[in-house]
């Protein structure tokens, strides 16, 4: 019976430091793990981006350069990054200490790069401006002679007028009802940083893209001038890559509809002679 009681003993002891072996075990294979969080567009540094351990509750965030450090990371396991108005992204590790991460824009929307008036160009999402930027589609769909033409219900609050028909003549536009006490005013129109005095001599081909601010903040970076809205206007210029031509041609045909035949002399004379 005793023997019986050693042999238990024995073989709970031999059970437990099994246990503390396979604890020591895998223990020593977590690791540190530290890296830099990006956008995919400026390749800014992002801040607060949450870095989780897959699965478990365990992690931390991005500081004010996005770098992250986390401890204690299994080292076959997996890094979840996750941040507003990004795509969450999940990593293995496979026993890797330094990983960059790179998150992409979740919206169309966030992801679109405006052009500022203070020069350079910045992410919609980083913009406290109201910024109304009008698509490659709207400048490319329709015919059209100006890009004035191309504005017509592209933005909200953006009213074209076509005041003439003849060729060439540029639609007036007005943003939010203009300041004018009779309800007029223009946006200023500014291509590639230079004051224009409209669209009329602008081919809508050369138009890279094309941005409407449309809020009071236009007025300080241009000033009183910008009281009614400013149109920016970025051209096309050359790309590295292979060369190309594109030809666009369109043609036309005005004709009068006059569904009626009039009589000649000789036939005038003869029906009025027979109804007297």
């Amino acid at each position: 019976m005793r023997n019986f009681k050693d042999f238990n003993l024995l073989k709970a002891g031999l059970s437990g430091l099994f246990l503390i072996l396979c604890s020591i075990s895998l223990y020593a294979q977590n690791i540190t793990v530290n890296g830099k969080v990006s956008d995919n567009v400026l390749n800014e540094p992002l801040i607060g981006v949450t870095v989780l351990v897959q699965g478990t509750s365990q992690g931390t965030v991005t500081d004010i350069d996005g770098n992250y450090t986390l401890t204690n990371v299994p080292a076959n396991g997996n890094l979840e990054f996750s941040y507003v108005g990004m795509k969450p992204q999940v990593i293995a590790v496979n026993n890797r200490t330094t990983i960059n991460v790179t998150l992409r824009e979740d919206s169309e929307m966030l992801e679109e790069v405006v052009v500022t008036g203070y020069g350079g160009t910045q992410l919609r999402s980083k913009v406290t401006n109201s910024i109304a930027k009008v698509s490659n589609e709207t400048l490319t769909v329709g015919v059209f002679a100006n890009p004035a033409q191309a504005l017509s219900g592209a933005v909200s609050g953006l009213r074209v007028i076509q005041t003439s028909g003849n060729p060439g003549a540029a639609p007036q536009i007005v943003l939010r009802g203009g300041t004018n006490l009779d309800g007029s005013g223009s946006p200023l129109v500014m291509v590639d940083g230079q004051l224009r005095s409209g669209l009329n001599d602008i081919n809508p081909e050369d138009i890279e893209s094309m941005e409407v601010l449309k809020d009071a903040g236009a007025t300080a970076l241009y000033g009183a001038r910008a009281s009614n809205g400013v149109i920016l206007i970025t051209t096309k210029s050359g790309k590295a890559g292979q060369r190309s031509i594109n030809l666009k041609a369109k043609l036309g045909f005005n004709y009068v509809n006059n569904p009626y035949t009039f009589l000649g002399a000789e036939d005038y004379i003869t029906y009025m002679r027979k109804a007297y």
